[in-house]
């Protein structure tokens, strides 16, 4: 046995503890140059008292500190040990609630034959289970094995159950796995054993070692071990909270502030191992402190290879389990790193890897299975830290990363350009073949945002402005069944910049005509509204196209309006319905119409007032289908300014009729329409003295509106009715 045995079998004892040199050199008192020559064999004698500081910071076991000093000793042949149980983390910190039920499996005397450990890599798994070992009571022997094969052939079932032998039983363990079973289940039956393996790879290394008697046995894995009928946890990332506390109590006072540890708890993902080891890393270096390695942290570009304390490296635990996994799984990981949204379906993967989403999903579950990604309902989600892996790797290639950017870029646009579609008013013909759903297209418009935001942008700075124009013009439509958003001036925006560099005068106006929308409904700015409509009509006028010219006229007309301007707005939208009656477009000039009508309430002039609105209430009902959603809440928008306008006339009844003829020609109780009819009914009720059916209806109306659509105003008309109700009876708490 030579120097260089015992730098192995240190060297092999640090990183099962899962020290770097300069944790286990604060902890033995030992210098880290000084574990580092024995380690690389530089030392070849130390004293007995360097190796008893060192067994101490390592926290070994006897047999473990016998293994160690082996070489020193001139102690019998090496028996090849390596199943040495990691010691307790001195500063483990939080999983109090997963904590306190493994404990109590492990203590319980009927409890869980087999519980399993999961979680991706650098969770704590195997520091939970052995801070719940140490508390646990109950077993009379305590057996650990790390089945991590670092590349070699994974542990068979048969060599599992031999190693586990070996320290239970001073015999040899049999060759063959039915006598080493048979040998396993009698030393069970006999007192109480529990078994820690860890890194497990696969369900058969576990099998072997359940048999009836009194053994529990825990298995840590990276995998899910969904085959294991067994008692599970999972483990997540450590919130703020336990982050901070984990922070302070390895980095000194004075190498902190709490802005900057707050900031790297959220640069850690909150991965126990990845705060570790900026911890660490900062403790070890007394000049520097967390701010210092924040600053350098924030680039992306840097984060991982940050991330290394010594030999201990989050990217290198990582490439424990992607290393594991076959070339179309690989890339499939890889692709997850194009991706923008936190949250993604199989069907976006499948887009930027250029594969079936069926095939897609399939390797998705694999990584899920392996801990890199995480399941998120019928979603994915992967985490950020392994997110940057997944794009370092990515970006070995250019060339497969810029074809896997661009697929994604462009399905995601055609997509969304089909979505939009489904919302294209009637009579106008849609840009693409739109979804034959509505639903499914909105809530794919909605739940995709976070991917077709960045991609939209993207061909914006690509320079493919005919497509940039050509999404916009689709999704003003959907604008008014999704007013919060809160980007659609910034879309618009981007649009403006591609019609102007395309000297496409049509596009010019609609692009200002809905940032001119944007103004009003997003930004509340009536002058960058009013701005906007004139720069909508200016350019409709120099293309001479009719239609376009009215929709600058309603854009000019409802500007006017709300900068209290009722006259100047009754001209523009005069001269809006106009244009749409020589088009014949009565799509639009039912819209035209309200506003005219809502010009001549302002002026006080009630009868011409509802007379406009009757008529575009009555053009929307007769000439456009009721079932399509688009319709139903034009007729909300057009009966609740009737029934406005009667109420102020003096015709509360009347306005009453108008609303309830609305809320019987809608299909169901749900959605946008329905919460605006309502809304409007219950300010009626007020007027007609009867509160208690106006909170109703408030009621109703907040039940009925998607919570991602809900105006601020109908939470203030409510607030109002509660107000009411209180005062004539009292507070209802």
């Amino acid at each position: 046995m030579g120097d260089t045995d015992l730098a192995a079998r240190l060297r092999t004892l640090r990183l099962a503890a899962g020290m770097t040199l300069e944790t286990l050199a604060e902890r033995s008192g030992v210098s880290v140059r000084g574990i580092s020559d024995i380690e690389r064999g530089r030392s070849r004698h130390p004293q007995p008292r360097t190796i008893e500081a060192l067994v101490s910071g390592l926290g070994l076991d006897d047999a473990a500190r016998r293994w160690l000093r082996a070489p020193l000793v001139g102690a019998g042949p090496d028996t090849g040990r390596t199943d040495f149980r990691p010691p307790r983390v001195a500063d483990f910190t939080g999983r109090s609630g997963e904590l306190d039920r493994l404990v109590a499996d492990l203590d319980r005397p009927s409890g869980p034959p087999v519980v399993v450990v999961s979680g991706p890599p650098g969770i704590g798994k195997t520091a939970l289970v052995t801070e719940a070992i140490g508390r646990a009571s109950a077993a009379e022997r305590r057996v650990f094995v790390d089945l991590a094969g670092h590349g070699r052939p994974a542990t068979t079932a048969l060599e599992v159950l031999q190693r586990v032998l070996r320290q239970c039983d001073p015999d040899d363990p049999p060759g063959t796995l039915a006598a080493a079973r048979a040998r396993w289940s009698e030393l069970c039956s006999a007192e109480r054993v529990l078994v820690h393996l860890d890194n497990v790879s696969g369900e058969d290394q576990v099998r072997p070692v359940l048999v009836e008697g009194r053994s529990t046995v825990v298995a840590t894995s990276r995998r899910t071990l969904a085959g294991l009928d067994a008692d599970r946890i999972v483990l997540d990332v450590l919130g703020p909270e336990d982050g901070r506390r984990l922070l302070e109590r390895i980095v000194p006072a004075e190498q902190r502030d709490p802005a900057a540890v707050d900031e790297l708890i959220a640069l850690c993902d909150g991965f126990p191992l990845a705060l570790r080891v900026a911890a660490n890393r900062i403790a070890s270096r007394p000049a520097t402190s967390v701010a210092d390695l924040v600053a350098r942290m924030r680039s992306t570009d840097r984060r991982l290879t940050l991330l290394v304390a010594g030999d201990v490296s989050v990217a290198a635990a990582i490439a424990v389990s992607y290393d594991d996994l076959d070339p179309a799984t690989a890339a499939v990981f890889r692709a997850t790193a194009a991706l923008d949204g936190v949250t993604f379906g199989a069907d976006v993967v499948a887009a930027a890897v250029g594969a079936s989403p069926d095939e897609t999903e399939a390797r998705l579950e694999g990584l899920v299975d392996l801990g890199l990604v995480e399941p998120r309902g019928t979603r994915y989600r992967v985490h950020d830290i392994i997110r940057l892996f997944a794009l370092e790797r990515l970006r070995e290639d250019a060339r497969t990363e810029a074809a896997a950017r661009e697929r994604l870029t462009r399905w995601l646009l055609d997509r969304l350009l089909a979505a939009g579609s489904a919302f294209v008013v009637p009579g106008r013909a849609p840009v693409a073949q739109p979804d034959a759903d509505q639903d499914i297209a909105r809530d794919w418009i909605i739940g995709e945002v976070d991917h077709w935001w960045p991609a939209f942008r993207r061909a914006a700075a690509l320079g493919w402005h005919e497509i940039v124009v050509a999404l916009t013009t689709v999704l003003q439509w959907f604008g008014n069944l999704w007013p919060d958003w809160g980007r659609w001036y910034e879309l618009d925006l981007v649009a403006q910049r591609a019609a102007d560099e395309l000297a496409d005068d049509a596009a010019r106006s609609r692009v200002a005509g809905h940032l001119a929308w944007a103004a009003h409904v997003e930004r509340a700015d009536h002058g960058l509204a009013t701005q906007h409509a004139d720069e909508a009509l200016a350019a409709a006028e120099r293309t001479g196209a009719v239609d376009l010219i009215a929709w600058g006229h309603y854009h000019v007309a409802w500007s006017a309006l709300d900068r209290g301007d009722p006259v100047t707005a009754e001209v523009h939208a005069l001269a809006a319905v106009a244009g749409f009656e020589s088009e014949d477009d009565p799509v639009f000039l039912h819209q035209a119409r309200g506003m005219l009508g809502l010009a001549l309430q302002a002026q006080g002039r009630y009868d011409e007032a509802v007379a406009a609105l009757r008529a575009a209430v009555d053009g929307i009902v007769e000439g456009l289908d009721p079932v399509d959603e688009r319709v139903r809440y034009a007729q909300a928008l057009a009966r609740a300014a009737l029934a406005t306008t009667l109420l102020e006339s003096g015709a509360p009844s009347e306005a009453l009729d108008v609303l309830d003829a609305g809320l019987r020609t809608l299909p169901d109780d749900t959605g946008t329409s329905i919460g605006l009819l309502l809304r409007s009914r219950a300010a009626v009720l007020v007027e007609l003295g009867r509160p208690t059916e106006a909170l109703a209806d408030v009621d109703r109306a907040l039940r009925a509106l998607p919570a991602r659509v809900r105006p601020a105003r109908l939470d203030a008309l409510q607030r109002e009715l509660a107000a009411l109700r209180d005062s004539l009876t009292g507070p209802s708490g």
